[in-house]
């Protein structure tokens, strides 16, 4: 048996790279699920900014970091392992669903964060938003044809969603300094 060399596997992946951008010119750009994406990746930001006080910002902001450095990370092996695909794209070298992992999902859930201050109501939040995520938004979603999941099933989702941000609030209150009520 014979493996491919690195040579062969670049020239797949620069040929993969030509087909992906043929695709996303001809059938993703300008078309209505593109500019949903567009607005999904600059809206919840605006909104954010209006409804987080400017002296809470910073601990929510590492708080939506952390959680969108997280959801990029597993959305990108994820697809990479085929669990889902993207049939719509925003950008064709970006991260699979940028508008979702650095925005939407960042920001829902760092609202959860902001106003769920105490542990049981922020527990109560962050199962209303994974529930809100894994099935409602994620089959609508599949829906418009922008997702499009192979092999992972919602509860996954709602698991992932809500441990991660679970743990992401117990580290920062670790690291943070204490956060005003």
């Amino acid at each position: 048996m014979t493996f491919p060399s690195y040579d062969e596997v670049q020239a797949v992946r620069s040929k993969l790279k030509e087909v992906g951008y043929q695709y996303w010119l001809h059938s993703d750009l300008f078309t209505w699920q593109w500019w949903g994406l567009l607005i999904a990746s600059i809206l919840p930001w605006i909104i954010w900014g209006y409804l987080i006080k400017k002296e809470h910002r910073l601990h929510v902001f590492a708080f939506a970091t952390s959680i969108g450095i997280i959801s990029s990370i597993l959305d990108v092996i994820g697809a990479d392992l085929l669990l889902w695909e993207y049939p719509t794209k925003l950008f064709p070298m970006i991260p699979p669903l940028f508008p979702a992992d650095l925005t939407v999902i960042p920001v829902t859930f760092s609202l959860a964060y902001y106003y769920g201050k105490k542990w049981r109501v922020y527990i109560l939040y962050i199962f209303i938003v994974a529930f809100l995520f894994s099935y409602v938004i994620e089959p609508f979603c599949a829906w418009i044809q922008v997702y499009r999941p192979t092999n992972f099933p919602h509860w996954l989702s709602f698991i992932g969603f809500t441990l991660i941000s679970l743990l992401v609030r117990w580290f920062l209150e670790r690291i943070l300094p204490i956060r005003e009520q």
